[in-house]
């Protein structure tokens, strides 16, 4: 029995010591609250007096019996399946109850159900919650909204004044202090996320579509999209304007690029390409221009390619002539006029005057043309006498050398003769000949072994 009555005691013993912290747990389990809420209500209002509620303001008064208090108002109001949550923190004491109110004005038209609940801030634990029901309200507050705006012409090449502008508005963020980020998404490199312009001017051709996103801290979202193309430029359009050509070396001499409406040079890139006389490239300094006034003496091949930054080329061409320079010049021009053994003739154009072989009178050209025209008539003479003493000399023959003679075959308007053999020939304008075949009737050509 000693060691059970120990054993009793002890526990007797443990009891009484905590017995006091036990009744006071309890106690405080079942204490009142010491903030509580003496009034609460929610009206419907007009705030901006255009005849349609648009606001709610939910008013409350707090008390507490305690020397100091820490409490916090929720607010819940819900719409359209959105909730948005409005807190009013506060530190009192029972000697000046707290008296507040909060307004949340419509976002949308419809109906908005409105909660309430108040906080013990220190324990963290709900001392108070109402439900105020269903209120129909008007929108006073724009919903977030965007737009994207293009400024250009209505065929956008590249390098043409091209901007964007940003249109943003977000009174719900801007009311309840809630304002969130935008994003612009499909440029070809990183923009500022913010409201200011965007310049496109100096963009890539190609067809864009722009993104723009924003979504404010209240869970309120919207985009806006635009769809543009940036086109190619068309490949470049120039002339050649040259000054100089067919002029003597050393005066004015210009060989310019002249583009067309549309083609902007600052934009592209040129290239020269110039042969002179003697087939040697030559290095001109240059971009839209050249100066050919010291160029040799002969035809220089001018060649010019205009390429865009796109890559499409033209290429310009022009055979300019240099003639040699006349009467004095400097040693200047006569170097660059290249060796003067190698210039070519000068003609004399409309100041070319002939002049005769022997002398300058009519009578002396009489003359010329009267022994011509004997010397002509001896010959002719001489012919007709050789050919009438051949043919005495052909009646002599034998009969069958009569027969081949006979024989007249058509030269098809080709010269043709009769050699002695009494084989006829005949001769082409290349200088090569054929004879007649008797036996075959035909024309062959003759070849030398």
């Amino acid at each position: 029995m000693k060691p059970l009555s120990k054993r009793i005691v002890g526990i007797l013993a443990l009891l009484l010591l905590f017995a006091p912290l036990f009744s006071t747990s309890v106690l405080a389990a079942g204490d009142a609250p010491h903030i509580g809420v003496d009034s609460s209500r929610a009206d419907r209002l007009d705030l901006n007096n255009d005849g349609d509620r648009d606001t709610i303001r939910v008013v409350y008064l707090l008390n507490t019996t305690s020397h100091y208090a820490e409490a916090a108002v929720q607010v819940d109001v819900e719409h359209a399946g959105m909730t948005l949550t409005f807190w009013d923190n506060v530190t009192f004491n029972r000697t000046t109850p707290y008296f507040s109110s909060q307004d949340i004005e419509a976002w949308g038209d419809g109906v908005f159900t409105v909660r309430m609940k108040v906080w013990d801030a220190e324990s963290n634990m709900i001392v108070y919650s109402e439900d105020f029901g269903d209120f129909d309200l008007v929108a006073s507050l724009t919903q977030p909204y965007l737009r994207l705006d293009l400024e250009a012409t209505g065929t956008l090449f590249l390098g043409d004044d091209c901007t964007i502008d940003r249109v943003f508005l977000d009174e719900v963020g801007e009311r309840y202090d809630a304002i969130g980020l935008i994003s612009l998404s499909g440029t070809p490199w990183i923009v500022p996320d913010d409201l200011s312009d965007v310049d496109c001017s100096t963009w890539p051709a190609r067809d864009y579509h722009l993104v723009m996103f924003y979504r404010n801290l209240l869970g309120f979202s919207t985009q806006a999209e635009l769809d543009f193309t940036i086109h190619t430029l068309p490949p470049p359009i120039f002339t050649l304007n040259v000054t100089g050509n067919n002029d003597d070396v050393g005066s004015e001499c210009i060989v310019a690029i002249e583009p067309s409406l549309g083609t902007t040079m600052a934009l592209m890139s040129v290239q020269w390409e110039i042969t002179d006389p003697r087939g040697d490239a030559v290095v001109v300094p240059g971009f839209t221009t050249v100066d050919c006034r010291l160029w040799q003496v002969g035809l220089s091949k001018v060649r010019v390619t205009v390429t865009s930054p796109e890559g499409q080329s033209t290429l310009g061409a022009f055979n300019l002539v240099r003639l040699p320079p006349q009467g004095s010049a400097s040693s200047e021009v006569l170097e660059a006029a290249g060796p003067a053994n190698m210039w070519p003739d000068r003609s004399l154009g409309e100041n070319y005057e002939p002049t005769p072989f022997f002398g300058n009178s009519e009578l002396t050209a009489q003359a010329i043309v009267f022994v011509v025209g004997i010397g002509i008539a001896i010959l002719f003479g001489i012919f007709c006498g050789v050919m009438w003493n051949r043919r005495g000399k052909d009646s002599m023959v034998t009969f069958g050398e009569t027969a081949a003679m006979e024989i007249d075959p058509e030269s098809d308007g080709l010269p043709s003769y009769v050699d002695p053999t009494g084989v006829h020939w005949r001769q082409h304008p290349e200088g090569n000949v054929d004879w007649y075949d008797t036996v075959s009737g035909q024309w062959m050509p003759y070849e030398e072994d």
